[in-house]
């Protein structure tokens, strides 16, 4: 018998929220735990999960048991970060085809094979990736990991059911428009300030990615649910007011959404975010806005 939870923490007019939901949804999903998501239209709208889990409480438990196993080859794949040689990023993904689908799926998400910065000569990795110079992708990623691991209870019930107080000094990887530190409305240095971060969510947020697989066309990086229009990029997503699986899910997610287009029976709302480029390749995803 599957029960509904309501998620109040995680809003699908935010991109961390909705990133955060769908990771969410794969995890149980590939952990025995067959779950659908939908969207409640309240004050925002609100994910509800149906799965055999009886509450929020009973979710929670099971994320905290969950992370103390969860592998990690994804994080320690190569010594650096994301941005390699190709011949690194093919012996590992070559490696990982044949004995770690785990690594293999978040692999095929994180770097466009094919696509190949002509400065450096190393693999250009995916739209979600929004990090630069000494902020390391996959160092955040094992930090938020540790912290969560430190304190999984509190972790993820901010995240799920909130408020987000924003209770880990990391980064957010770009992916909250809430944490852009904007210099003309502060009264210091954005740089003098340290990043926080809601922890839960990031990391159900980075769950998410295998959904999105980027991909070299022409050898420029495509990745699954971003548009590009001039020299603006923006994300779309999709929100259902019907259950959804994580199977039908990944289709949504990667099926083309136009702002004109008549939308299917279930889903309820199309959102966009802009991917926002500054500095020496930062990003940053901005608020975002209802386009169907």
């Amino acid at each position: 018998m599957n029960h509904t939870i309501e998620l109040p923490g995680l809003i699908g007019s935010t991109p961390l929220g909705a990133m955060a939901a769908f990771g969410l949804i794969r995890v149980l999903s590939q952990n025995g735990v067959p779950a659908r998501l939908r969207w409640k239209e309240a004050d925002d709208w609100v994910a509800v999960v149906e799965s055999e889990l009886r509450d929020s409480q009973s979710l929670i438990r099971w994320l905290g048991e969950w992370i103390k196993t969860r592998p990690t080859s994804d994080l320690s794949w190569t010594e650096g970060d994301v941005r390699v040689e190709p011949r690194v990023y093919r012996a590992a993904l070559a490696k990982a085809v044949d004995s770690d689908p785990h690594l293999a799926s978040f692999l095929a998400a994180l770097a466009a094979d094919g696509a190949v910065d002509k400065s450096k000569g190393l693999i250009k990795p995916c739209a979600f990736y929004m990090a630069s110079g000494r902020m390391s992708f996959l160092g955040n990623l094992r930090q938020v990991l540790g912290a969560i691991r430190e304190a999984a209870e509190e972790r993820w019930t901010e995240a799920l059911l909130g408020p987000w107080a924003y209770g880990t000094a990391l980064h957010s990887l770009g992916w909250d428009p809430a944490g852009e530190r904007v210099y003309a409305l502060r009264s210091r240095a954005p740089t003098s300030e340290k990043a926080r971060c809601v922890a839960g969510a990031v990391w159900l947020a980075y769950e998410a990615l295998p959904y999105f697989p980027a991909l070299s066309r022409d050898g420029r990086e495509e990745t699954a649910g971003f548009y590009r229009s001039n020299d603006r990029r923006t994300w779309r997503w999709p929100l259902t007011s019907v259950g959804v699986g994580a199977e039908p899910l990944r289709l949504l997610l990667q099926r083309h959404w136009g702002e004109t287009d008549s939308l299917p029976g279930g889903v309820c709302a199309v959102y966009e975010s802009e991917r926002f480029e500054f500095g020496q390749g930062y990003a940053v995803f901005r608020p975002a806005r209802r386009v169907a």
